[in-house]
């Protein structure tokens, strides 16, 4: 955990040491279930199944099918079983893929909580009373509204003091990733329900469990069909959906826009003397040189083998213009490092036009763009131009003083 900021040592450390006595004393007080015994057995098969199932959203967030059968083993089992669930499915996850000790331990904990809070709350509210009414339901859906949310707050904590990101952004606390939780989190307690009435309606759970898990992999579907798989930034089919739509919306509300296409030089010689996987390499570091350049709502797309396309809404040309210029700085400071101890570096040459003066519609702004990018090549390359009407126009490029080169293997 050294590589972690001190608040998170320290809240990784409170959860860890919480989730160990949490189990301790669950194990201690409740009543035992020795007769739950197949009932978790089928529990822990299903769990460690599930676990190593899952679905990554374009968020880069994860989701597991898993959920259900923690939370039904927390409704069901005694908090032994519920301990022993875990961390087998999370210890046989371990064996496929590596993760940080410290981040296999989070998770183990953080369901842990989860498990013996909603667990708790659900008997407590089922005490002396007979299973299968209203109250059953009640406190099922209380209990799993305390599992969802309990454990997405504890992952937005760590979220924020790792990573320094506020907890609005940290995605854990999104509708859409709360919802989905919720919503695995029903099946689970509606499996236990039935279990506790009729079990032999519990395999009817079985079709909503696939269908939610298909419903899991639409989104990530979506973003392929939309992205680059070199660069993982957007396509030139989702760019113009996305340009068309920004352009008609900036003229009907009289909004600037410009569009930003840089063209990266020479990457022909960086094939040819180092191959092509070098030049793909190179590709990927632009991109990642570009993404980082960019404000968050700037749409950069890959627009053909050594250029990209950026969209940027409500921006003027003077804006623009400074954007295009730390993207040049940033591309111009990329050192790839490759094995034979070579260091190649790359450069840029980058056009900007601005609606609707240089043009009014998407394709129109990326042409003027692209012109103006031969006539930044023009001047010597590696320098931002914007369009200029004329070809006997003077070209005023910005240059700004060469910023110290990067390291990147």
């Amino acid at each position: 955990m050294a590589d972690l900021p001190r608040a998170a040592r320290l809240y990784l450390g409170a959860v860890l040491a919480t989730a160990s006595l949490a189990a301790v004393i669950g194990i201690a007080v409740a009543p035992p279930r020795i007769e739950m015994a197949p009932v978790a057995l089928v529990l822990l098969g299903c769990a460690t199944v599930a676990q190593q199932f899952k679905v990554r959203s374009p968020k880069h967030q994860s989701y597991y099918t898993t959920t259900i059968f923690f939370f039904a083993a927390a409704l069901l089992l005694h908090p032994g079983y519920v301990v022993v669930i875990i961390l087998t499915a999370h210890g046989v996850e371990l064996l496929r893929v590596r993760y940080r000790w410290y981040i296999q331990a989070f998770n183990v904990a953080n369901f842990l909580l989860c498990s013996m809070a909603a667990g708790a709350l659900f008997n407590a509210g089922l005490q002396g009373n007979p299973v299968g009414g209203a109250r059953s339901a009640l406190f099922a859906l209380l209990a799993g509204l305390v599992f969802v949310g309990l454990n997405h707050l504890l992952t937005a904590l760590v979220i924020m003091w790792a990573r320094g990101v506020p907890i609005s952004r940290a995605g854990t606390m999104d509708w859409d990733n709360l919802g989905t939780d919720l919503a695995l989190m029903s099946v689970g307690a509606l499996g236990s329900l039935l279990w506790l009435t009729n079990p032999w309606l519990v395999p009817l759970c079985l079709g909503p469990l696939f269908l939610i898990y298909r419903s899991l992999l639409v989104p990530s579907l979506k973003e392929e069909a939309r992205t680059d798989p070199k660069t993982e930034l957007a396509n030139m089919k989702h760019w113009n959906e996305v340009a068309r739509a920004e352009v008609e919306r900036a003229r009907r509300f009289r909004r600037p826009l410009t569009v930003v296409l840089a063209d990266l030089d020479l990457l022909r010689d960086i094939n040819n003397r180092h191959g092509h996987l070098t030049g793909d390499q190179m590709i990927r570091r632009v991109a990642d040189a570009i993404r980082g350049a960019l404000r968050e709502y700037d749409v950069p797309a890959r627009f053909g083998g050594d250029e990209f396309a950026i969209l940027m809404p409500e921006t003027t040309l003077a804006e623009a213009m400074t954007v295009a210029e730390r993207v040049r700085r940033g591309v111009e400071a990329i050192a790839l490092k490759l094995s034979d101890g070579l260091t190649v570096g790359a450069s840029v040459s980058i056009g900007v036009a601005q609606l609707p003066g240089h043009g009014r519609t998407a394709s129109e702004l990326l042409a003027a763009a692209d012109r103006a990018v031969y006539q930044a090549k023009a001047l010597g390359r590696n320098r931002v131009c914007a369009f200029t009407e004329r070809e006997s126009d003077t070209v005023r490029p910005i240059r700004i003083p060469s910023s110290p080169r990067r390291e990147a293997s």
